[in-house]
Order: C-alpha cells, then sequence, then structure tokens
C-alpha cells in the first residue's frame, strides 16, 4: 500500500500495529512509504499513524483490508513440467535435430572428381 503524508518536512514514520511493520516516511513537502500488509491481517476498518521525525504530532488516518484470498505468488520453478509439456519439448527438440540434418545435407559439399 502506498501512504502519502504531507507537513513532515525531514521525514517520519507510519505504522500500524498488526497490520504492517513500520516504514519510513520519505522527506519532502509530500512523503511516501510503501507498506506490505501482512498477510495474516484481518480484513475491515484499520488506523495507522504518521509521526513526523521534525515534531512531536502524531497523525492517524483509516484505511480498508478487504476480504480476499491470497495469491499463490514464487512457485514457477518449484513444480515440474507436466507430461504434455514434456512431450512438446521433446517434439520441437526432435524437429530442431531433423531440420539441422536436413540443412547439413543440402550444405554438403560434393567429392572432388563429382559435380
Amino acid at each position: 500500500m502506498q501512504v502519502s503524508a504531507s507537513g513532515c518536512g525531514h521525514g517520519g514514520t507510519v505504522a500500524s500495529h498488526g497490520n504492517f511493520p513500520p516504514a519510513n516516511l520519505s522527506a519532502g513537502s509530500i512523503g511516501f512509504a510503501t507498506v506490505r500488509i501482512f498477510n495474516h491481517a484481518s480484513p475491515g476498518t484499520h488506523t495507522l499513524s504518521v509521526k513526523c521525525n521534525d515534531n512531536s504530532l502524531v497523525a492517524t488516518a483509516r484505511f480498508r483490508i478487504l476480504e480476499g484470498n491470497p495469491s499463490q505468488g514464487g512457485i514457477g520453478g518449484s513444480i515440474g513440467p507436466s507430461t504434455a509439456e514434456t512431450a512438446m519439448g521433446a517434439g520441437l527438440v526432435g524437429a530442431a535435430a531433423l531440420g539441422a540434418g536436413a540443412h547439413v545435407l543440402r550444405r554438403r559439399r560434393p567429392i572432388r572428381g563429382r559435380a
């Protein structure tokens, strides 16, 4: 989630207990922080707080975590190819080998004395 806050010229910290770890807010007229919501965070309306580095004020805002199923990312290299994928790959390798063999036979130089 992208969080932005104005008024923290020297940066600050944004936090929401139990929903994401504290993150640093960039310095500038509008500071930005990117936070990753915990997988175990419960759906519903929650509060986040922003604490500026250059003063003692704390601002709060509400945000909503939507209910849904988590993504199944990261398994791309951990499962092997299916039987169909293996068969297609073997067929492509075989076709490439036949094509290369035909190319070599056509490009073969004639033996001396024969033309």
